[in-house]
């Protein structure tokens, strides 16, 4: 039997998980306790598991979406997810446009959507029109056999004047 005397339970857990990947966690539970005589807790192998799969951290402890936010900073105001992904990929980091857009977001860099319908102006109208006046006009609209009728009427005494 091993000893542990200069080793903590975590360290002797990830040697472990690292020489048996595939065991669960009570297997490595009663494998740790077989083989070094420590008891050590589902929950601190199951920890140490999740750590050991986590994703790898990045190359210089600089996130992806730190260098998202630096490749945007350079780029200069108007900047893109796609210009930042291309930017990446050229220095061999892949990001997926989604996340690129989400990073950007998050700096304030969210791009105005071109066009769109311009509200109407409906102040002017509003303080012309009465209730009185909307009653009158519908009334004229089922004399006249629906709005479309009517607005060709109106139309026409517009051409009139």
């Amino acid at each position: 039997m091993r000893t542990a005397t200069d080793q903590n339970k975590a360290d002797i857990i990830r040697k472990y998980i690292a020489r048996s990947p595939r065991a669960t966690v009570l297997e490595a539970v009663r494998g740790i306790k077989r083989e070094y005589g420590i008891e050590v807790s589902p929950a601190l192998v199951a920890k140490a598991r999740r750590e050991s799969t986590a994703a790898p951290q990045a190359i210089n402890d600089v996130s992806k979406a730190d260098q998202i936010r630096q490749t945007a900073k350079s780029l200069g105001r108007n900047v893109r997810p796609r210009d930042v992904v291309a930017r990446l990929a050229e220095q061999g980091v892949s990001v997926s446009s989604a996340q690129a857009s989400t990073v950007l977001a998050s700096m304030g860099k969210k791009r105005r959507q071109p066009g769109g319908r311009r509200p109407m102006v409906i102040e002017a109208v509003a303080s012309t029109l009465t209730l009185e006046s909307l009653i009158a006009a519908k009334k004229l609209a089922d004399h006249l056999g629906g709005v479309d009728a009517a607005k060709q009427a109106v139309d026409a005494l517009a051409k009139l004047s």
